[in-house]
């Protein structure tokens, strides 16, 4: 195997690598001419593919690039005629019944990536056997290059408009519309620039919808586009200074978000997932069970118990959420990184829509997003998180990692192990109530540290602790 073909490596949510040094239009052209061999070997190729970009540095070039191979395959395309988020691509591909999509992004990670993710005909990513059948046919067909043939059979598309009457038939505009709400908005200068203000009513003026990093930059004016709280400083300033309601932010491809109270503190997922069920029982009535990586916290598990509903725990990475939407009846899913997917709408996690949900929600209940955090700790306790992405040695990660799932502690510090779930990596509940999981990045050079607490002090200490266990020798 060469360098080009153990350096194209699919992981929890597509390929990511260093744009030049992996990520080259060589390299994305074999990637495109292995989904058109395996489209055409499943009989689906002439179905068509749907093909989006982010705004990162010379992603609608490699778009072209990758029609240009299934445009060449006979494959027909339709090729995002400007950049777009990552839903609106997803949406397309279900809603004109096209095999595939492909959508060239990296997502949250830092300017210097670039990616591909593949969308299902249903309208979210690609199960694992789907992946593992596209990488399975890498390098063994020579990329087919006719510039004229792809021509005829690659249509630039605007895939806004029926994502728009799909937004527009789904959310309470009447009650929305008439709340005295003000939002600041931050794309992070990704995919999501402009988005959001244009599914919002034409009623909301400028003195309702305040934007920021609204215009699309390659390097993401120099920070990184993942809507978590270090990263959105701007945002955090913007919302008390403007008077606003809340502050609603997407990552670079516009499928998470993040969200801040009136007074530009960030609401944490954990608390915004069971809101967001709670609202949907009582605004919908929907039935449906719920589903969340292990990295969430356990306050929706006794809501949805409450209501009567099962919550299903998966591995970390939205393509295990989706297959349990596919599979049966769920109403809400979800991951803490800021991806969730609603019944009614798409398998698929989509921050734009989290962030009309948001906006729902508040002109629901009338009141700020801090009061209805407060009356969730009220009911079930206090909670604290944090989280830490710290790059190490992969050989040193990957070793302390085998060691912990093969012998883990039964003690962590002073926190006293009670039970071990190896879902995905390894998470431990401790006899006091805390938790902390432990995991490795799929794209990245990084040990991934999570805790949940009562209190944040015992959240920092766990994230210390889990921070040595991972870089450190196992004591002998």
């Amino acid at each position: 195997m060469t360098q080009s073909q153990s350096s194209i490596r699919f992981g929890t949510d597509g390929w990511r690598a260093l744009i030049a040094e992996t990520f080259t239009f060589e390299n994305v052209r074999t990637v495109g001419q292995a989904l058109a061999d395996e489209l055409i070997a499943a009989q689906q190729a002439g179905r068509g593919v749907a093909i989006g970009y982010d705004t990162r540095f010379l992603s609608g070039r490699f778009a072209e690039a990758l029609a240009g191979v299934l445009g060449a395959n006979h494959i027909p395309v339709l090729l995002s005629d400007a950049f777009c988020p990552t839903p609106l691509l997803s949406f397309a591909v279900r809603e004109r019944g096209l095999a595939a999509g492909i959508m060239v992004t990296a997502s949250h990670n830092p300017w210097h990536y670039n990616g591909i993710k593949f969308k299902s005909e249903w309208g979210g990513p690609f199960m694992p056997e789907q992946t593992r059948a596209v990488e399975s046919r890498l390098f063994r067909t020579a990329v087919r290059r006719d510039e004229a043939l792809a021509r005829k059979l690659v249509e630039p598309t605007d895939f806004f408009a029926p994502y728009a009457r799909h937004i527009g038939d789904y959310f309470d505009w009447t009650r929305i519309t008439a709340s005295p709400l003000r939002l600041v908005c931050d794309a992070m200068h990704g995919a999501g620039c402009g988005f959001l203000r244009r599914l919002l009513p034409p009623g909301w003026g400028e003195s309702r919808f305040i934007g920021i990093g609204q215009n699309p930059h390659p390097l993401f004016a120099n920070r990184l586009p993942e809507p978590i709280l270090v990263n959105l400083g701007a945002l955090a300033a913007a919302v008390p200074a403007h008077g606003a309601d809340l502050g609603l932010a997407t990552d670079g491809d516009a499928d998470r978000f993040g969200v801040l109270d009136h007074q530009g503190r960030f609401v944490e997922l954990h608390d915004l997932m069971p809101l967001f069920f709670r609202h949907l029982v009582t605004s919908r009535g929907w039935p449906g069970d719920v589903v969340r990586t292990t990295s969430m916290a356990a306050t929706i598990d006794r809501m949805a118990a409450a209501a009567g509903r099962r919550v299903i725990e998966v591995p970390v990475g939205f393509k295990h959420v989706a297959e349990e939407m596919l599979r049966q009846e769920i109403l809400i899913g979800g991951e803490e990184s800021g991806g969730f997917g609603y019944h009614g709408h798409l398998p698929e996690r989509d921050g734009l829509f989290s962030c009309l949900m948001t906006l729902e929600l508040l002109a629901a209940s009338g009141a700020t997003l801090a009061e209805l955090v407060q009356q969730l700790r009220r009911e079930y306790g206090p909670f604290a998180y944090g989280r830490i992405d710290h790059p190490y040695a992969p050989e040193i990660l990957h070793k302390n990692m085998q060691t912990l799932r093969q012998e883990p502690p039964g003690r962590i510090g002073r926190f006293k192990v009670a039970s071990i779930n190896p879902v995905d990596g390894i998470k431990f509940y401790f006899d006091e109530g805390s938790w902390m999981l432990l995991r490795l990045s799929d794209t990245e050079p990084l040990g991934r540290i999570y805790a949940g607490s009562e209190r944040q002090d015992k959240v920092q200490q766990l994230l210390e602790e889990g921070k040595n266990l991972l870089t450190q020798p196992p004591p002998r």
